[in-house]
């Protein structure tokens, strides 16, 4: 078991926003909860897969916005079941505590959010504190713009506020993700050219590179992670120079 509490600095910052569980299921012919299953099933592989490359440092990874509230109640209780047993299994798994890889829960609206699953989340966060090699963060209850603002109305950058002005610095110290995110990976059937940002990541993904992976996120293989992951190794980050 690591436990190594120093961060390591080094490695990229993989984002991933899992559109199209619904869409799956229906074309599928299939209940939508099972499209959030098999999400919830791919989702375990991303996470797998990206806890063996040794160039990625930290990932974040989409599970519910705050728009999403807005979903059916039967819904959402699916996704809540779902996370919960992905989640209690995560809190166990081999791969997590043996890698070192530390868990961070991220909400912005976490009153909203069921507290069996707030707990959950916050225990996974308390037992590997202390790991350092690397960083999942899981956003639930999440939107971008809830973090900038939140960050901007916290205590201590209201005074700085006051008297001195706000850095970017001063911003992503209080953000609940605070480091720039290098590489976004999202799926769906839609064009490329449509996708939004969906409010994931809005400081920290200002300059990520962006990959469109033409499939629901339940029909996604590691090949396409692979793929993804060649384009962007392979790719020039030129931060707007």
């Amino acid at each position: 078991m690591k436990t190594d509490s120093k961060l390591k600095t080094t490695g990229f910052h993989v984002g991933v926003i899992p559109d199209g569980n619904r869409r799956w299921a229906i074309e599928n012919n299939l209940h939508p909860s099972a499209g959030h299953r098999l999400g919830a099933e791919k989702m375990e592989l991303f996470v797998n897969w990206a806890v063996k490359q040794p160039e990625i440092r930290e990932i974040s990874v989409y599970g519910l916005s705050e728009e999403n509230f807005k979903r059916q109640p039967e819904e959402l209780s699916w996704l809540y079941e779902i996370y919960y047993q992905k989640l209690f299994k995560l809190l166990n798994s081999k791969e997590i505590h043996e890698n070192g890889v530390n868990v961070n829960f991220v909400s912005t609206n976490p009153g909203k959010v069921p507290k069996n699953l707030v707990d959950l989340c916050r225990t996974l966060k308390s037992e590997t504190k202390v790991y350092g090699n690397k960083v999942i963060n899981i956003l639930i209850g999440y939107t971008g713009q809830s973090e900038i603002l939140k960050s901007v109305n916290s205590p201590m950058n209201r005074v700085k506020n006051l008297f001195f002005g706000l850095t970017e610095k001063d911003i992503a110290r209080h953000l609940g993700v605070k480091s720039e995110c290098d590489f976004v990976i999202r799926t769906g059937e839609e064009e490329a050219k449509r996708e939004g940002k969906s409010g994931f990541l809005l400081w920290q993904s200002a300059y990520s590179e962006y990959y469109h992976v033409p499939k629901y996120w339940p029909a996604v293989e590691e090949s396409d992670l692979n793929k993804a992951w060649e384009y962007f190794m392979q790719s020039r980050r030129m931060k707007g120079i």
